[in-house]
């Protein structure tokens, strides 16, 4: 490497309080022109080690040893002190939008104050340098007079980055900046981010937990686990010859989109007969804005016209970006929700009555807000176990078990698991009742890989050992991908191509499926439409 580093993270340890450092001896180095990418499981202390180049640890955080340094060996942080020149030479794209603007302040104003603190720039001058930073980030004209509520999450972090970008740093800290977009919107703001880099000659350090992202953008890969590097090196080493178990567990888990299922594909598709589950022509609106009166003057089409029917032991998925109308199609078959026009049936009948609420279940995707966390999860598996009409099924013990938990468990309160034992609870309260049908909704979303592989494979090992069909709900068709026969894509209200999982991924026939295979990190690209 020819060129001097302009970050250096140096045996850096942080330890909060007392107690033993959460971060040990960690280092890695940022490069002009080139991204740093840290990647871990959630508190490996890859976000910890970024906010410490900050100068931002939380609470009594602190740098008990190490040091952080920037261009030409300036110490920026070391125990007991912290001096980087935040906004001029380094500056941070935070993983959630909305929470980092001011919701009171136009997003033109808030990108101004760096530029008036730090460069003087004011009044007209100001205006004019904001008008071309947002068309630097490729946000519309105008935008600088929205309020963020007003934009959309893509543009909110195109806004976070012309904020990063206004007083020209030398060092670019992202962390997870594009976990919460949809895929295609990921990939517009990692094309932008490293446009950005090569035209900057920006060093960026990019935390990340997914490995396609790495594998798209990062020239040197640092994996951390419990506070420690466990291999770091250039990305196509640690990611096409991983040495330490560790990485090599993280690789294993990735759902494979691309390559041709090891498993003989099931039957996809509505067998002979009536489906078990079923939409037809339905049409689901609402009503956005009134009247004083009260009467509508703005009407949402959520679902236009929707064709949907799930056989008997059949396991679909339903992909799409955020509003295509994929949640509302799930409660509307759940019976969550009602419908304006159409048809839906279950066997053939009305979805309706004590018997179908029991056979249609939901897993819905934040477990901890659909658990009590004042109950113990026994108590409240108690409560769905009461509630089956057969008598004989699986006790609460019996449950937690099959789920892959202890029956010791039940004592416990929600807030003493992880993400991925919540995940596990609430599938055991939708099994409870011995359903027939599932609607998963996004309910692997936020775990980490690893946990994430994990509750894929009791899923479909529940499925083959109850005979389960399911609706799987997600905008990741890597998962959909892992655990699903036959794969619906839906766009603004409307499924636009249907067909067998392994048929649609890889040879799609319709132009927004295309688009959706080509933005998904770590996705080869396609040409045309097949």
């Amino acid at each position: 490497m020819t060129e001097a580093p302009l970050l250096t993270v140096d045996r850096l340890s942080i330890a909060f309080g007392m107690v033993k450092p959460v971060v040990q001896q960690v280092s890695c180095e940022v490069f002009p022109g080139q991204t740093t990418c840290i990647v871990g499981e959630s508190g490996s202390g890859k976000t910890l080690t970024s906010l410490a180049v900050m100068g931002l640890l939380p609470g009594s955080g602190t740098i008990i040893q190490g040091e952080v340094r920037g261009p030409k060996g300036a110490v920026w942080a070391k125990p007991g002190w912290h001096g980087a020149p935040i906004g001029r030479d380094v500056a941070m794209v935070f993983q959630d939008p909305m929470s980092s603007l001011n919701p009171s302040m136009r997003v033109g104003a808030q990108v101004a104050e760096p530029l008036e603190l730090h460069r003087n720039t004011r009044g007209e001058a100001a205006r004019v340098e904001v008008a071309r930073l947002f068309d630097e980030v490729g946000l519309p004209q105008g935008s600088e007079r929205k309020y963020p509520h007003e934009l959309s999450g893509g543009q909110k972090q195109r806004v976070m980055i012309a904020l990063a970008l206004a007083c020209n740093p030398k060092v670019l800290l992202a962390d997870e900046p594009t976990t919460a977009l949809d895929v295609t919107v990921q990939r517009d703001i990692l094309d932008l981010l490293q446009r950005l880099r090569d035209e900057r000659g920006l060093g960026v350090l990019f935390v990340t937990h997914d490995l396609d992202v790495v594998r798209d953008i990062a020239d040197h890969v640092v994996v951390m686990r419990d506070g420690e590097v466990v291999e770091s090196g250039p990305c196509q080493i640690v990611m096409d010859a991983p040495k330490h178990p560790y990485t090599q567990s993280l690789l294993a888990a990735m759902p494979k989109v691309h390559e041709a299922s090891a498993q003989t594909t099931r039957a996809a598709g509505p067998a002979d007969g009536a489906p078990l589950v079923a939409a037809r022509g339905v049409v689901k609106r609402f009503v956005t804005r009134t009247n004083i009166w009260g009467k509508p003057t703005h009407i949402f089409d959520a679902l236009k016209g929707v064709d949907l029917a799930i056989a008997v032991g059949e396991r679909v998925g339903l992909v799409g970006e955020s509003g295509s109308g994929k949640s509302t199609l799930g409660n509307i078959l759940l019976g969550l929700d009602t419908w304006d026009e159409g048809d839906v049936t279950w066997k053939g009948g009305a979805p309706e009555g004590a018997a179908f609420r029991r056979d249609a279940q939901p897993v819905f995707q934040d477990p901890f807000s659909a658990l009590n966390p004042s109950m113990a999860v026994g108590t409240a598996l108690q409560e769905a176990v009461d509630a089956r009409a057969d008598k004989h099924g699986p006790s609460v013990a019996g449950l937690l078990e099959e789920v892959g938990l202890r029956a010791s468990d039940a004592a416990r309160k929600p807030g003493s698991f992880s993400g991925g034992q919540r995940q596990r609870i609430v599938l055991a309260r939708a099994l409870a009742l011995s359903p027939e049908f599932l609607v998963l909704d996004e309910s692997v979303a936020a775990l980490d890989l690893r946990i994430q592989a994990e509750i894929l494979d009791l899923l479909k090992d529940l499925c083959d050992r109850r005979g389960l069909t399911f609706l799987f709900i997600s905008h990741d068709l890597n998962i959909v991908r892992a655990v699903c026969d036959r794969i619906a894509v839906m766009r603004e209200g409307e499924i636009v191509e249907e067909a067998p999982a392994t048929q649609l991924l890889s040879s799609p026939q319709h132009p927004y499926t295309q688009r959706l295979l080509n933005s998904s990190p770590g996705s080869p690209k396609r040409v045309g439409v097949a």
